[in-house]
């Protein structure tokens, strides 16, 4: 149930300060007939930041040990990894209507940071939230499936969560570059990654394979024809490592966010050609996806100005309405998602739920917030590291300001145990990730969603597992260009 000798080995030898929270930690804890059950919820509570500095900073073989010990912790408290598929079915029926489900990427410090998020989820009875990590973020970030899925989890435990927690690969995305020079080599990369995910908890997956679409077709359908043979590929095989009792909820993707807006001929044409794909794929009825990622506007990182103040960006709240309706009538889906929306206003962002968007994908304004809460010294730090690293990306157009935003990404990785490690006050960076995630909750409509997704979402008990030995390295997937939504 725990692996007791490789966490206390981990601690002693390598972080012997957090011996004592170790110790207060498995002293709350009983183990009898292979059955875990918690003596002290609150020193679990208390103590469980160990455990994420464990799998965001020990060797591999204690990271595994951290992921077990997180996910019978939590599963003995009621709280387990889940799959949204239910509820967005929900959405499809228009059972459930007038709410935008946010998808958040978390970053940097990320266990202070999921503890606000889900401080603002008790504060407002939110259970429809998710938490996400993309492709791209593996690299930058220097977090994998299995350590994001135990620090979201050990946050969940750390502020008395129950229930489920939707934890999402975002973007799992092929990279044309790389497809064009070893297709079957990226598309095994991605599968090694959906499984590894998988195993981790991540029970909600987006399939973006929009950037292998192709404009130099002119017939819309040729266009979007590798795009939707893979992401049919690479959805079967997602079915095929499904934990039983698990219906993981998939996204397609139809078009790279900040290039021209979706149309209903490209949605046509990507989810009809999805559709006999599949027949192929799969000897019986596959559930299908639930959602379809569109561009009506956006683009990632937001729009900002020269001054570094953050521009209007002009998105068709019609486009989605339309094709989200397209969505559910013709296939079956509950609709579009939003990406790149975190830089558009709160006023904005509230007419998401007005106009059939289930679900918004909110990256870059979470950064901000830590950036805002990071002692002056490391930001400028970053600030000059970002200069002398990345100047190739400088665009002669750009200001200073705009050069920072867009690479600001690039020192998470590198200062995770630094900034993690930091006098930065983490209670103020909890409290001020609080507050950005109760305005969106609000503008979102979720709200009170608690009872609703509990009554939607049926526990699974998904045993523990150390997961498939993917061969995949941090540094395989440093390249993908992403991803500042």
């Amino acid at each position: 149930m725990i692996d007791t000798e490789c966490l206390y080995s981990t601690v002693e030898t390598t972080f012997d300060q957090y011996l004592p929270k170790l110790q207060s930690l498995l002293a709350a804890l009983s183990v009898e007939s292979d059955q875990l059950s918690v003596l002290d919820q609150s020193s679990v509570a208390e103590n469980i930041g160990v455990i994420a500095y464990i799998a965001a900073f020990g060797p591999a073989e204690a990271k595994v040990a951290a992921h077990q010990a997180a996910w019978n912790i939590a599963s003995a408290l009621g709280i387990y990894a889940a799959s949204i598929d239910s509820l967005y079915r929900e959405i499809a029926a228009d059972n459930v209507t007038g709410i935008t489900v946010p998808a958040m990427n978390i970053r940097a410090i990320a266990f202070q940071s999921a503890r606000g998020v889900f401080q603002a989820m008790k504060n407002h009875d939110v259970k429809a939230a998710i938490f996400e990590l993309s492709r791209g973020e593996i690299g930058f970030t220097g977090q994998r499936p299995r350590e994001y899925a135990t620090v979201i989890l050990c946050a969940a435990i750390a502020e008395h969560h129950s229930g489920p927690v939707f934890i999402q690969g975002d973007h799992f995305q092929v990279s044309a570059k790389r497809y064009k020079e070893n297709a079957a080599e990226e598309l095994a990369a991605v599968k090694s990654l959906i499984a590894e995910a998988v195993s981790a908890g991540f029970y909600n997956i987006d399939i973006d394979t929009s950037t292998l679409v192709d404009l130099s077709f002119t017939e819309t359908i040729a266009q979007q024809k590798l795009n939707y043979e893979l992401s049919a590929e690479l959805a079967a095989f997602t079915r095929s490592v499904e934990p039983d009792g698990v219906t993981i909820s998939l996204g397609g993707e139809i078009g790279e966010v900040g290039e021209h807006n979706s149309t209903i001929e490209e949605l046509d044409a990507y989810l009809g050609g999805y559709k006999g794909q599949m027949n192929q794929h799969t000897d019986s009825d596959d559930p299908g996806l639930t959602k379809i990622s569109v561009q009506t506007g956006t683009r990632h990182g937001g729009n900002i100005l020269a001054d570094g103040s953050v521009g209007e960006m002009n998105v068709d709240f019609e486009l989605i309405a339309q094709l989200s309706a397209r969505c559910r009538t013709q296939y079956g889906l509950a609709g579009c998602v939003q990406h790149g929306a975190s830089m558009l206003s709160l006023a904005k962002i509230s007419r998401l739920p007005q106009h059939d968007c289930i679900e918004v994908h909110l990256a870059a304004a979470f950064l901000n917030v830590v950036y805002d809460c990071l002692p002056s010294q490391l930001v400028e730090d970053a600030d000059e590291w970002i200069k002398a690293t990345f100047s190739d990306e400088w665009q002669a157009d750009w200001s200073e300001p705009q050069f920072l935003h867009h690479a600001r990404r690039y020192p998470v990785g590198p200062n995770k145990r630094s900034w993690w490690d930091s006098d930065a006050n983490h209670s103020k960076l909890q409290a001020a990730v609080c507050a950005k995630a109760s305005e969106y909750f609000s503008a979102l409509n979720v709200v009170g969603s608690g009872t609703m997704v509990m009554q939607l979402t049926p526990r699974v008990n998904v045993p523990w597992t150390s997961g498939p030995d993917t061969g995949v390295q941090e540094s395989d997937e440093a390249n993908i260009d992403d991803l500042a939504s």
